[in-house]
């Protein structure tokens, strides 16, 4: 936690550097929604509409959930980035119809650090990173790699985008796993899967619907690997996310 606490407060010091020599305003205010489909047996959807502030600088940005810090100015072809990000990923086994689920003990959401090595070709973004957990729940590591091709049509931006992203045992352990305790409480089969991940697609698209406001939304389909989907406690391997933003730019 000390370690979450120090990059909060340096990317605030760069932040408040970074507005020193802006020459507008980078900073956005709006609504989110959000959906995440069901993972586990007879436990709902997830629906979430919650504020979010947005700022995008020469080199920070502030994204909603994600917050980072980029070496070399935004738009460079190659470019390191440091990261915070909110992990939503839960289980309340309280919220679940399932008797076995309710047995288990909660997941519960963290923060994720790392760093990401980006590079910008007429090919597109290709990105390249690895976070570990800051929020001490699970202290895993987790790797992604992404590609995406921005298209700017008029107003419009539309980003196709395919990547991997890989979790550690620990990781998997604490999202998919099931304990020897969990075991005895609930009747399913002690889990504890290795190293792995998901592939997965999605598309980006905002539009500049006035000078000031701006709709944005992203869909992404994501397939678990065999191993993971093997656990006794994953309802669904495909897994389809959505959210829809709309927001206002100073």
């Amino acid at each position: 936690m000390n370690q979450l606490i120090k990059l909060i407060s340096l990317t605030a010091l760069l932040l408040l550097s970074d507005i020193a020599i802006a020459k507008k305003s980078p900073w956005s205010v709006g609504v989110v929604t959000s959906y995440s489909p069901v993972i586990y047996p007879d436990t709902g959807s997830k629906t979430v509409v919650m504020p979010v502030i947005g700022y995008e600088g020469k080199h920070l940005f502030l994204r909603g959930l994600t917050a980072g810090l980029r070496l070399y100015p935004m738009g460079s072809s190659n470019n390191l980035i440091f990261k915070l990000q909110f992990d939503p990923r839960t289980l309340q086994p309280e919220k679940s119809d399932n008797f076995q689920i309710q047995q288990l003990n909660d997941r519960k959401s963290s923060v994720l650090g790392g760093i990401s090595y980006q590079m910008n070709t007429a090919l597109g973004l290709f990105e390249i990173g690895v976070n570990t957990d800051l929020g001490n729940q699970h202290n895993g590591l987790y790797l992604e790699g992404v590609w995406r091709l921005p298209i700017r049509i008029n107003h419009w931006i539309i980003a196709p985008e395919v990547g991997y992203s890989y979790n550690s045992d620990r990781i998997n352990d604490y999202l998919y796993g099931i304990s020897p305790d969990e075991a005895e409480r609930s009747g399913l089969t002690e889990f504890h899967p290795g190293w792995d991940g998901q592939y997965f697609i999605g598309l980006n698209a905002s539009v500049l619907v006035t000078k000031r406001i701006r709709l944005t939304g992203a869909i992404r389909y994501s397939n678990l690997s065999s191993e993971l989907e093997n656990s006794p406690i994953v309802k669904h391997s495909v897994i389809h996310t959505a959210s829809f933003a709309v927001s206002y730019h100073f």
